[in-house]
């Protein structure tokens, strides 16, 4: 995924959830995004809450939601495998 997808999905993940007032994968996301350091524990410790949400916060999540979260983990996956 490039750069600039990632942020698309990102800012349509947040949109979202704060207008249905999602604060559980709000949270977690944007703790996630906040661990970005362009290292690979800020991209392990992104991993960790998308899978926190994928486990956690499924049953609050739209279908075509957490089909995003699913995507943005095997990207994060398939990066971290690269390194």
């Amino acid at each position: 995924m490039e750069k600039s997808e990632f942020i698309k999905h990102q800012d349509l993940l947040i949109e979202r959830w704060c207008d249905r007032r999602e604060l559980k994968p709000l949270r977690r996301f944007l703790n996630g995004i906040a661990a970005l350091n362009g290292l690979t524990d800020g991209f392990e410790d992104m991993l960790t809450e998308l899978r926190t949400i994928r486990g956690l916060d499924r049953v609050c999540l739209k279908e075509d939601e957490l089909e995003i979260v699913i995507e943005l983990i095997h990207d994060i996956e398939d990066a971290l495998e690269r390194r």
